[in-house]
Formats: structure tokens, C-alpha cells, sequence
């Protein structure tokens, strides 16, 4: 949990946890939507919501802060704040794979974002993966770090013509960019 010096207001909670896979996204989109300039919520939810945060990232870049306040294992906390206003306001997306259940994937705000897959086990850091990738705008990098170099992976990477590079690192993990084109 972040030190923060700031007091959380309650009625700034969003707890999502309770709400449906199929309406889930569109709920906390409507909750962005109606949030002023320097306004902000705590999304609560069971799950490390790495897939919603490149949502954000591809539809609202530049206009929110995305703060981890609690970082599970059983409940996370994120406060979504609106720094600038946008163009056009948020669509609720369909679920994508993986995007909606208990993930553990970690992701860091960059210009090329780091997904940190590792300690998950087989096909959870794939689905982690294509989730984040649904999302990631065209012409954008993504970095994951996974346990072992992903040969399942790279496969459908090629199938879906993803550029992907792997790199063994020196703790033996793997570092993997993928681009989609």
C-alpha cells in the first residue's frame, strides 16, 4: 500500500467487485465520464485491473494518473485520477480475454508499457498478454516479463502478425517487446 498523505473520501470507492464480467468495464467507464478535472475514484476490485489501465492508456493518454493505494493479494485499490479534459468521453468495452477474473499481472505507466507476467503458470501469462494487447494502440510496444521463453506465445504472436523480440535476462526470466502493426 502507497503512503498517502491524503485523505480518501468514501464515496469516492468504486467497488467493482460485486458487478458482472459483461458490465464491468462500461460501469467504471461511466464513472470516468462523470468525473471533473482533478476529480478521482478508488476503484476496488479482487483482481489487479492491468487490462482496464491500457483501456485508459489507449483512449485517454496524458489525461488521468493511475495510483495503486492496495496491491492485494485478495483486494485492490486504484485511484483514477482526471488530470485534463478529454475529447470524446469513454466507450465501455466488451470484455476482452483475460480481462476480466483474478489476474496478477503487474503493469507500470512508461511509453512502453511493462507487463509483469512471472510467477503465473501456463496459460494465465499468455491471457495476461493478449488482454493487454487488445488494447495497446497500433505502432505501440509492450514489454512482458515471463518465467521461461514463451515458444506458445511466439507461435500465435506470428499468427497474428505481432513483431515480437525475447531476450533471456541474467535472473533467467525473459523479457519479451511485442509490437502490434
Amino acid at each position: 500500500m502507497n503512503n498517502t498523505t491524503e485523505q480518501i473520501d468514501d464515496s469516492a470507492r468504486f467497488d467493482v467487485r460485486e458487478i458482472s464480467c459483461r458490465e464491468k468495464h462500461a460501469r467504471i467507464f461511466q464513472r470516468w465520464n462523470e468525473l471533473p478535472v482533478g476529480g478521482y475514484f478508488v476503484l476496488v476490485n479482487d483482481h489487479d485491473p492491468v487490462p482496464l489501465y491500457y483501456q485508459f492508456d489507449a483512449q485517454f493518454p496524458d489525461a488521468f494518473t493511475w495510483e495503486y493505494l492496495e496491491r492485494g493479494p485478495e483486494e485492490f485499490q486504484v485511484k483514477i485520477t482526471r488530470i485534463r479534459e478529454t475529447e470524446t468521453p469513454a466507450v465501455g468495452a466488451a470484455p476482452v480475454p483475460g480481462g476480466c477474473g483474478h489476474h496478477h499481472g503487474k503493469a507500470e505507466a512508461a511509453s512502453s508499457p511493462l507487463l509483469d507476467v512471472r510467477g503465473l503458470q501456463p496459460p494465465e501469462p499468455m491471457m495476461h498478454i493478449f488482454a493487454a494487447l487488445e488494447v495497446l494502440p497500433r505502432g505501440r510496444e509492450l514489454r512482458a516479463l515471463t518465467d521461461r521463453k514463451p515458444v506458445h506465445l511466439l507461435v500465435e504472436l506470428d499468427q497474428r502478425g505481432v513483431q515480437h523480440t525475447s531476450v533471456e535476462q541474467p535472473d533467467g526470466s525473459w523479457l519479451n517487446t511485442l509490437r502490434r502493426g
